[in-house]
């Protein structure tokens, strides 16, 4: 099967209509996604706060969303989800809440023989990412995945892991929202993005503290649209 893909992606029609068709719905899809996200993005932030505050959910603002948060003092540019991070051990309240209070499970993942779990709900058409964070070896841990281009049912998928210095929590206000980042937010920022950080770079290659898994190796099981 592998190999009538390769044969097919020689064709002239693979080249000139099927791979051009491709980029374009998916332009389409993330536009869409971009779109929905600038409408909801400040209100589904602020639902989600108010649903850790009300059940003394330790949370914190993480990647994308924490460097606009700092640097941009807005979501960054092109941003279509917003991330956040949680204990482990809370993700069965965080669900319980979320579920309570109108957010969808439409994604999550599991690593396979181990601890590491992502979740993303969507509220109002618009998504959070929900990294669960747990401490091993004097540093705090979380796993994600690299997404397949296509999803259909369950799959496998390659896992990556993220390594932080521990941090506690401080309060900052974003958008008129008091939100929770961690303590050491510039060094945080660093070990994901290097120094240049409050520089915006819309080719940044990805985070810098970011372990990539072969499949063999760790692998993820994911289940897509609930």
């Amino acid at each position: 099967m592998e190999g009538i893909k390769n044969i097919l992606k020689r064709t002239l029609f693979y080249k000139y209509v099927y791979s051009p068709w491709v980029t374009v719905r998916r332009n389409r899809f993330y536009e869409k996604r971009r779109s929905i996200f600038k409408q909801e993005a400040r209100s589904l932030l602020q639902r989600f706060v108010e649903c850790m505050y009300s059940e003394h959910i330790d949370y914190w603002l993480e990647f994308g969303t924490l460097l606009g948060a700092y640097r941009d003092r807005s979501f960054i540019p092109n941003d279509f989800d917003i991330d956040v991070g949680v204990w482990l051990s809370d993700a069965r309240r965080v669900n319980d809440v979320l579920k309570k209070n109108g957010f969808r499970l439409v994604r999550e993942f599991h690593v396979v023989g181990e601890n590491g779990l992502e979740q993303t709900y969507e509220y109002h058409g618009a998504t959070i990412d929900v990294m669960y964070f747990y401490k091993e070896e004097n540093q705090y841990w979380c796993n994600g995945v690299v997404l397949p281009s296509k999803w259909h049912e369950v799959v496998k998928t390659q896992v990556t892991a993220h390594w932080f210095k521990p941090f506690a929590t401080k309060q900052m206000e974003f958008l008129g929202i008091q939100v929770s980042i961690p303590d050491n937010i510039e060094e945080h920022l660093m070990e994901i993005f290097g120094a240049g950080y409050m520089v915006y770079d819309p080719n940044f290659p990805g985070d810098l503290n970011k372990k990539r898994y072969s499949l063999d190796d760790k692998w993820g099981m994911g289940f897509v649209e609930y």
